[in-house]
């Protein structure tokens, strides 16, 4: 149980962190100006910026309860 537990730490701990990569990587490419932008295309990089940061707040929260489990079976 505490093995498993620990390995979803990591695993969502890493998925968070490539989510977070990506959207700023997405971000420094929408405000970097290369030329006209079609409005579909900014609202499309914007809307998932927004879809992979809020995936990485998911993540980072599920590490944080799961932290928090993982602790309180160790006191026991």
């Amino acid at each position: 149980m505490m093995k498993e537990l620990q390995g979803k730490i990591e695993d969502y701990t890493r998925f968070g962190q490539i989510l977070l990569a990506v959207s700023t990587l997405l971000m420094v490419g929408l405000l970097i100006p290369n030329g006209a932008k079609e409005t579909i295309q900014f609202f499309v990089m914007m809307g998932s910026i927004v879809i992979f940061l809020s995936l990485s707040f998911f993540f980072f929260q599920r590490v944080k309860v799961m932290r928090d489990q993982l602790e309180e079976n160790e006191c026991e």
